[in-house]
């Protein structure tokens, strides 16, 4: 599968404990699923998932100014913790249009810093080269 793009992101987490704190501030941005999966989580948890939906705007060369808004974006565990990304409404879209069909993610933390980092994957193009 090529790479379709590659998005970066670090917060620091003293920024999302206030935020979180912030009346709608969660319901903007994370969805119902996250909001219940993180409620017993530490607020290091809270950032890296933040950082995950930006990285996921990065990797779509869009941001929630274009088209893509954190709502779109969750951020989902696995039995093992593993996180995955699942798209919906306008942020799907995107990714349908650039041939985006998963996503690889990967979350870290220290007691300061959340950084998540992501890879979007597609189907491959035969039609020529961009060089």
């Amino acid at each position: 599968m090529p790479v379709k793009g590659c998005g970066v992101d670090a917060i620091e987490i003293a920024r999302i404990a206030r935020a979180i704190k912030r009346p709608g501030f969660q319901g903007r941005v994370f969805t119902e699923y996250e909001r219940d999966y993180l409620s017993s989580r530490p607020v290091q948890s809270w950032a890296a998932r933040f950082a995950a939906k930006e990285a996921v705007m990065k990797s779509l060369g869009r941001g929630w100014l274009q088209g893509v808004s954190f709502a779109e974006i969750e951020i989902r565990a696995d039995e093992w913790g593993r996180p995955s990304v699942t798209l919906v409404g306008g942020a799907r879209e995107v990714a349908r249009q650039q041939g985006v069909t998963r996503f690889v993610v990967s979350l870290t933390h220290t007691k300061e810093l959340a950084i998540a980092y992501v890879i979007a994957l597609g189907e491959e193009e035969h039609a020529g080269s961009d060089w």
